[in-house]
């Protein structure tokens, strides 16, 4: 059994509709490996952006949304993530 730490910095699109917009998210990750597996349950995030600088920029724009967004595009590249670095099987 080993705990990792991996401290990330993943740069994710959101499309606005008018506008591209490139959000550098940083996350730290903390995971259980054995057997050099993923335990199931073990896997803890902590994400980090600019939210400020969003809010002022395109005030009108729905920061509920944002944060979803920003969150399912995190989660899709910590798979990808933990996939490339067999921490987890690839999807079929």
């Amino acid at each position: 059994m080993i705990w990792m730490v991996e401290k990330k910095v993943f740069q994710i699109f959101i499309n606005l509709g008018f506008e591209r917009v490139k959000i550098p998210v940083r996350v730290k990750l903390e995971f259980e490996v054995k057997e050099g597996n993923l335990v199931p349950d073990s896997l803890t995030k902590t994400m980090l952006y600019n939210r400020q600088l969003l809010e002022r920029r395109y005030p009108d724009l729905d920061q509920a949304s944002l944060q979803r967004s920003v969150e399912r595009k995190v989660e899709g590249e910590i798979q990808t993530y933990l996939q490339k670095h067999g921490f987890i099987e690839q999807e079929k």
